[in-house]
């Protein structure tokens, strides 16, 4: 059983009374979850016009015109990819991309996937009702972002594994954090005051995450990585996917190396562990960082 369809068997009703102190934190965060049961998630505050482009990217046949018009339907998303597709990460050619159509041509579905949802994760922090928890959402931001930008820079560098889908998972990787911190604060649940809420979101929000991603029809593979994003710690190098590989390393590293970061010897050791192509990843993040900090700036 996948841990999504875990999530689904053992989420159940929302817990009465969220604020008591005899509820614990995997209750309700179950309980955020119940919507999983009737395979009907809609994250609170997201724009609805990212639903619609992920239900048309969701058809291998979509034509390009059909998410054209979509995206022109939000003009400060059709500014966004237009901004992205002419930014020095994504257009190493130095031609200017004049029209959305092109932007999108240029970027490719999966990219602009990524990107209507890294819009409507930035949409939120302009939400009164979110204000509260506006540094949680800055902070899943900027680490997804982080996480994205060298996924993106280290695949380009390896053999097979798709740079715009290795962003993508490092985009979607707290997707479940997200999820929880919008729905609690939709509940009223002030999730600081509940003992064991971070053991809790530790533990469920990556198979939240896939049944987001499963729902949304995100491609399999994104989805895949997204859900074994913590397995180096658990498998073999070799037994994982490379994208697998990129997604744990770039989290690793970043958390690792983040000034006045903890000493974590068995994390360490996890990313001494990760190769790729015959190369490690620390290497493979040195190589890539320029690239990496061009690709970041475009996303922020």
């Amino acid at each position: 059983m996948t841990a999504a369809a875990n999530l689904r068997a053992e989420s159940g009703p929302a817990a009465s009374g969220t604020g008591l102190p005899d509820i614990d934190a995997a209750q309700i965060v179950k309980g955020l979850a119940r919507e999983l049961n009737a395979d009907k998630i809609e994250l609170p505050g997201f724009p609805d016009i990212v639903a619609r482009i992920h239900r048309a990217l969701a058809d291998p046949d979509v034509a390009a015109s059909d998410i054209v018009k979509l995206a022109a339907s939000e003009p400060a998303l059709a500014a966004r990819l237009l901004q992205l597709a002419n930014s020095a990460a994504f257009n190493k050619s130095g031609r200017e991309v004049a029209d959305l159509r092109g932007a999108i041509t240029s970027l490719g579905f999966n990219t602009v996937r990524s990107q209507a949802t890294a819009f409507a994760m930035k949409q939120l922090d302009r939400q009164e009702w979110l204000q509260p928890i506006r540094p949680v959402l800055a902070d899943i931001w900027k680490n997804s972002n982080g996480v994205a930008a060298l996924c993106f820079a280290v695949a380009r560098q390896v053999r097979g594994v798709k740079a715009d889908e290795a962003m993508s998972a490092g985009l979607f990787h707290l997707i479940g954090k997200l999820y929880l911190f919008a729905r609690a604060r939709q509940e009223s649940i002030d999730p600081q005051a509940i003992a064991g809420w971070e053991r809790a979101l530790n533990e469920w929000h990556v198979a939240i995450a896939r049944a987001i991603l499963d729902h949304w029809k995100i491609p399999a593979r994104v989805a895949e990585a997204v859900e074994a994003q913590n397995a180096i710690f658990d498998a073999d190098n070799e037994e994982l996917e490379p994208l697998v590989r990129i997604l744990c390393g770039a989290k690793l590293h970043l958390r690792l190396r983040k000034p006045g970061a903890p000493a974590e010897p068995e994390a360490e050791q996890a990313l001494a562990r990760i190769r790729i192509d015959g190369r490690g990843f620390e290497e493979l993040v040195r190589a890539a960082q320029a690239d990496a900090q061009l690709v970041q700036a475009a996303l922020a």
